[in-house]
């Protein structure tokens, strides 16, 4: 029996045993992740670990009441006992009638959903990625203390069905390569920096010069964070590298996000339709770009996915709703979260954006700090370097950019072409225009 057709399997004996046991409606997500990892520190290899994972996630429709519960037990029994303690408890709860499944307009009817490699990269081949890793640093750089660089493959499978004939699979893999770099700083600091690489095919890990160019990354990143200065608070120009870019794209989909939205604690309560930041940012959620992580034909509910416009040209197209959430707000429902996020980029990277600066900041890294989802004002650390007179030069220390959402992303000037694929939030980096800045 395939994996697909087990989960399918537990799906239906939970939904027909709940159902028997009382329950009006019933969805379940059937999970199984098999995983597998190891970690090089130097020249020897520090852990192996595997991992085989399963999981049902129930929610239970009783009497115009709704609940959950989960377990990682599959045998009728098990399920059987956890059930009759579930409905038990449900009837329990005050009526929600904003508790639906997904109506069968707004389901995924397509084919299974598979973003999967076929085949395996195997644990020998897996030792020697790494060992060709840190071999191209450890004991060749003075100044490097030590380099780690760790493996990983992960295969899940997922099943969910509804009670009223929702049926949807997805099959998707995952290979990853990372290494972490300590070096020599002045006094007693020990810089660090790291590189990472992965796709859904080990190809994008495999080829003979990716674990040499991830070692070297992370060692140069690392090298070059030795000796920050301090630099004078006050307003510069901010470039913010693509690595870490979506941290400040986050508070915007939380504040469009029906949870936050539907509690009113949301910065961008009722702005849909209306400019909320500069004409140059455009956003988009393009679930369907297969070989890409995110890619998604349904959501967490069964709803299927579709290419939207989250954000044009400044002005909000849209919130994401969950039926819970449109309900509540008596909205249509669109998708309970984003799956692939893309910020269609203009031209250049970093060096590119500095080149028309006089005085600014580089960032690499947010240390802390938070964004407050009512207001929109946020205190995040930093990491990074000073911009002078179009060179990024040395790296600056004990930084803290301040201000509000609002504010910031109508400062936003332009984004690069440098999105990281690796990632499901597909965002470049970004320049901005006079931020505030606390230092010296």
């Amino acid at each position: 029996m395939t994996e697909k057709d087990l989960l399918e399997q537990m799906c239906r004996y939970v939904m027909e045993s709940a159902i028997r046991k009382g329950a009006d409606r019933v969805r379940v997500t059937a999970v199984r992740d098999v995983s597998r990892g190891m970690t090089v520190l130097n020249d020897s290899l520090e852990k192996i670990h595997s991992a085989v994972e399963s999981a049902l996630h129930i929610h239970l429709f009783v009497n115009g009441r709704f609940g959950t519960c989960s377990t990682n037990r599959t045998d009728p029994a098990g399920i059987d006992t956890l059930l009759d303690d579930a409905i038990a408890s449900v009837k329990l709860l005050a009526p929600d009638s904003c508790r639906i499944l997904v109506p069968e307009e707004l389901r995924y009817k397509g084919p299974p959903q598979s973003s999967a490699h076929r085949g395996d990269i195997g644990t020998r081949a897996g030792k020697e990625l790494l060992f060709s890793c840190t071999g191209a640093v450890f004991g060749k750089m003075d100044s490097l203390i030590s380099i780690t660089a760790d493996y990983g493959d992960n295969r899940r499978w997922l099943h969910l069905s509804d009670s009223e004939g929702l049926n949807c699979t997805s099959e998707e893999t995952w290979y990853s390569l990372s290494a972490e770099c300590s070096v020599k700083g002045g006094g007693d600091t020990r810089p660090s920096d790291w590189d990472y690489q992965g796709g859904i095919h080990p190809g994008a890990i495999r080829k003979a010069s990716t674990p040499r160019e991830c070692a070297l990354t992370a060692y140069k990143r690392a090298y070059a964070k030795r000796n920050p200065r301090k630099v004078p608070g006050g307003r510069y120009p901010m470039i913010v590298e693509n690595r870490v870019a979506s941290t400040l794209i986050a508070p915007l989909i939380d504040a469009i996000s029906g949870s936050t939205l539907q509690q009113q604690n949301s910065f961008l309560m009722h702005k849909l339709g209306k400019r909320i930041a500069s004409p140059s940012l455009t956003l988009t959620d393009d679930p369907h770009r297969k070989g890409f992580p995110g890619y998604s034909l349904f959501d967490s509910e069964g709803m299927a996915t579709a290419t939207r416009v989250v954000i044009e040209k400044g002005h909000l197209n849209m919130y994401f709703l969950s039926t819970y959430y449109a309900n509540k707000m008596k909205m249509p429902p669109t998708v309970s979260s984003p799956s692939l996020l893309v910020l269609p980029g203009g031209k250049g990277d970093p060096a590119f954006f500095a080149d028309s600066v006089k005085s600014g900041i580089f960032v690499t890294g947010f240390n802390g700090g938070n964004c407050n989802s009512a207001t929109g004002d946020f205190s995040y650390g930093i990491e990074g370097f000073f911009v002078e007179n179009g060179r990024i030069t040395h790296p600056v220390h004990e930084m803290v950019v301040t201000g509000n959402m609002p504010d910031l992303w109508d400062r936003f000037l332009a984004a690069g072409n440098d999105a990281l694929t690796t990632s499901a939030w597909q965002i470049p980096s970004l320049l901005f225009d006079n931020i505030e800045f606390s230092g010296l």
